[in-house]
């Protein structure tokens, strides 16, 4: 069931592949995508900030890791499925099990936060648009972010209060707003609507932001809201830096982090960040595609696997999907040298065994079968048909 649910997420996020205005930010029509080279094309400034709208007024370590986590849009949705599952796991049941998963730690660590994993989860179209635009344009998507929150603050929605903590502050010589948790190990997620909390009108009407809201919003209204606290221990470990506008690691943090969420800490888990910058694991990404050749290229990606697994996965027609084409092969050359194996006479025998039935009731081989067919109304050639068609019919 965990295979299928899994291959059904990834068809449909290998659907729009083929089709440049999958890829096209919300607000931009088929049209302007199509006559464009699509999926290679930069976002503009406002595109951006359609799509980091329902999450830039995150505290900074939380809005990291969501958007390393966006870069891998299929763990997203299978941690969002495996967390409805066992919505019921609290405490040390709840980390036991959560160590079987062997997910992205950016991923994994969002279970923590299962209003923002669920938002993620659901809009997974959106999710898939935010991380490929993070991988091609992360400091342009980081500018975004501080531009919206500027704006926030001008219209009065966004300020410190007894859950977060917003500063005006210098780095590389330009000033930002930073959002930190008011107590360092208890984090308040906000909620807001994202068309009116940067203003009364939202100041891109082109690119609205996507239809992305976050539980215990309040529609039409400019203000933010909190859900309950959450104790965060390890779990967040990413940062911003806005000088250079780029996502951190704090190494010390995330090796704590793995050691106490899986049950193997190997090598592309721990220390991975030991520069302090986080970097994109492609392990990770499965087979969802990237936005453009140069991701690509960049991340190895070989697109002509995801064409042979979709089309695999449609000849399945709800069968289980075989674990992988190399391995589907194999146990198909198997069974055909098995065959090729048997002696003559036990191959005979096989050709004898399936004709025994028509026998038996006074019919013959092929004739009988033939035979058979029309005693059930059904003429031979018909016969054949239906089987060929769809299966053997009575």
């Amino acid at each position: 069931m965990k295979k299928m649910v899994a291959m059904i997420v990834l068809v449909m996020l290998l659907a729009p592949f083929n089709n440049p205005a999958a890829f096209a930010p919300y607000g931009t029509t088929a049209a302007d995508a199509a006559s464009s080279s699509g999926q290679g094309d930069r976002l503009s400034k406002e595109q951006l900030a359609a799509l980091v709208a329902p999450i830039a007024l995150y505290p900074d370590s939380l809005l990291a890791q969501a958007l390393m986590a966006s870069t891998y849009p299929l763990e997203v949705a299978e941690a969002g499925n495996w967390l409805n599952q066992n919505a019921k796991l609290k405490g040390d049941a709840l980390t036991d099990a959560l160590k079987q998963q062997n997910w992205d730690p950016s991923v994994k660590s969002l279970v923590t936060f299962p209003a923002v994993l669920q938002m993620m989860s659901q809009n997974l179209s959106w999710t898939q648009q935010l991380g490929n635009a993070f991988l091609s344009q992360q400091q342009e998507v980081m500018a975004a972010v501080q531009t919206l929150r500027v704006q926030a603050q001008q219209s009065g929605a966004l300020k410190s209060t007894s859950q977060q903590k917003v500063t005006s502050q210098q780095q590389s010589g330009q000033t930002v707003v930073v959002i930190e948790p008011a107590n360092p190990q208890v984090v308040y997620v906000p909620s807001y609507n994202p068309v009116v909390v940067y203003g009364s009108v939202w100041p891109y009407p082109a690119y609205p932001p996507p239809p992305v809201y976050p539980p215990g919003y309040v529609a039409g209204v400019g203000i933010i809201s909190f859900s309950a606290g959450v104790a965060v221990g390890a779990a967040l470990w990413g940062g911003c830096n806005w000088g250079s506008n780029s996502v951190t690691v704090n190494n010390t943090t995330y090796n704590n982090y793995t050691k106490q969420n899986y049950n193997n800490v190997n090598v592309n888990n721990h220390n991975r960040y030991k520069n302090g910058q986080w970097q994109h694991n492609p392990e990770h990404r499965g087979n969802v595609p990237y936005a453009n050749k140069q991701l690509q290229n960049k991340y190895k990606q070989d697109t002509s696997r995801m064409d042979q697994q979709r089309q695999q996965f449609k000849d399945q027609k709800g069968k289980e999907f075989p674990q992988s084409q190399k391995q589907h092969q194999q146990n198909m050359q198997k069974e055909g040298r098995l065959w090729e194996e048997k002696s003559r006479p036990e191959r005979d025998k096989g050709y004898q065994d399936r004709d025994r039935e028509p026998k038996e009731r006074g019919f013959g081989g092929n004739q009988g079968r033939e035979r058979e067919s029309k005693e059930r109304g059904l003429g031979g050639g018909q016969e054949k048909w239906e089987r060929h068609e769809g299966g053997h019919h009575r």
